[in-house]
């Protein structure tokens, strides 16, 4: 990651604060922090689980895809999108355009730079065989 452009690390913080926000949710509603989910116990658990499961997939595509995994980067797109419309399609509030953005933005930049996360490791300025000194030799 050390040759990346600014918009992927830019991308892959928000991709991992957006995992730090769902964890976060996740143990608020555990703990009936959320006065407007008076749901049983059961179902707070339920959420609170569900949301600790999309934290985990996110901070899991952010490692990937900065190794530049091209199957991260399909599915990440599709996380994403997925939290995006189910975001729209909610009671949006403050909170909810916050969250919207932290997932919004991400796949935005995934968008922009895709062909940087689907490029060859090798190609992104690694030595290969054909481009190292050592392995040229002058005709005879």
């Amino acid at each position: 990651m050390r040759h990346s452009p600014p918009s992927v690390r830019f991308a892959l913080l928000l991709l991992t604060l957006d995992a730090v926000l769902w964890f976060t949710f996740g143990v608020v509603a555990a703990c009936g922090g959320i006065a407007s989910i008076n749901h049983p116990p059961v179902l707070r658990w339920v959420m609170a689980g569900m949301a600790w499961v999309g934290a985990t997939a996110l901070a899991g595509i952010a490692l990937l895809l900065s190794r530049r995994s091209r199957p991260a980067f399909f599915v990440a797109i599709s996380l994403l999108t997925i939290i995006v419309v189910l975001s729209i399609t909610d009671q949006v509030g403050l909170v909810d355009l916050v969250a919207l953005a932290f997932s919004a933005v991400p796949l935005g930049l995934l968008l922009k730079d895709r062909a940087w996360y689907l490029r060859p490791n090798n190609a992104a300025g690694g030595a290969t065989m054909d481009n190292r000194a050592d392995h040229r030799q002058d005709p005879p």
